[in-house]
């Protein structure tokens, strides 16, 4: 588009810049802080984020990021990048900017050495990933009732939360956690939302911030239970998708990597934005 000048994220826009299109492109949301931005584009102990914005005449007219996450492949680890935030001034939009935007940023992660871009879309944005961008639909994750997290089953790809990555993942300023012990050594990670506790993956306890809370299990409160399965495994009874706060398409898309496609993906409520 003619007159857009693409520029690296936090180059030139700062975070109260990002803040102030959000609620021009979304209206106001209560989790989108100063805290929350500046700990998931730039604490993150992956990486930075990765992304552009588009500019015209001064005026950011559009926004689009990837944070670097770490995947272990069997005994190896590799690079790739999840795709988070994306936004467009609504002056400026129908202009195609994501999609450029989207493209930049892929092409720069593909140059830095990330292997791949895994998202996790929602009922809106999910066919312009498949049609515009060349992701592929790996499937779609499911809210188990009463289900403790699974353990990652034997040669699934699945996210390395050492101990650094962790605490960071545990410090965002938007939600809060609670542990429930699950054994000795492990605890499972939870969150309030709403009416519902969501449990959202299980680690050590060794490597745990000392400042959460460990308690025994318990569903108590009037409080439903729920697990953020990928894939669906096992006799759990699920929330009908119509009950669904949104579908989550898990996705993907290759950036040249020599690797085979990586499709068989352990994915749990860690692994998300969303909590």
């Amino acid at each position: 588009m003619k007159g857009y000048e693409f520029v690296n994220v936090l180059e030139r826009a700062t975070i109260e810049d990002y803040l102030l299109l959000f609620e021009k492109a979304y209206g106001h949301n209560n989790k989108l802080t100063v805290a929350y931005l500046r700990w998931l584009y730039e604490e993150n102990p992956h990486g930075r984020a990765i992304g552009f914005d588009a500019y015209l005449d001064g005026e950011l007219a559009a926004h689009y990021v990837t944070i670097p996450r770490i995947y272990c492949v069997g005994d190896e680890k590799v690079r790739g990048v999840l795709s988070v935030n994306t936004a467009t001034h609504p002056n400026h939009q129908r202009r195609g900017l994501f999609t450029r935007l989207a493209a930049a940023t892929y092409e720069r992660a593909a140059n830095e050495g990330y292997q791949y871009v895994i998202g996790v879309a929602n009922a809106q944005s999910i066919h312009g990933f498949l049609t515009k961008l060349e992701f592929k639909r790996l499937g779609q994750i499911g809210l188990a009732f009463w289900l403790r997290p699974p353990p990652v089953a034997p040669g699934h790809v699945h996210l390395d939360m050492g101990h650094s990555w962790l605490r960071w993942r545990l410090a965002n300023p938007s939600a809060d956690y609670f542990l429930t012990r699950a054994g000795q050594d492990e605890a499972i990670i939870n969150t309030r939302r709403g009416r519902a506790i969501f449990s959202l993956g299980r680690a050590n306890l060794s490597v745990l911030p000392d400042d959460i809370e460990a308690t025994a299990w318990r569903r108590g409160f009037g409080l439903i239970t729920l697990t953020p399965v990928y894939p669906k495994v096992g006799k759990s009874l699920f929330l009908p998708e119509r009950l669904m706060p949104s579908p989550w398409h898990i996705i993907l898309r290759r950036l040249g990597s020599e690797l085979d496609d990586m499709t068989n993906f352990h994915i749990d409520g860690l692994s998300m934005d969303t909590f």
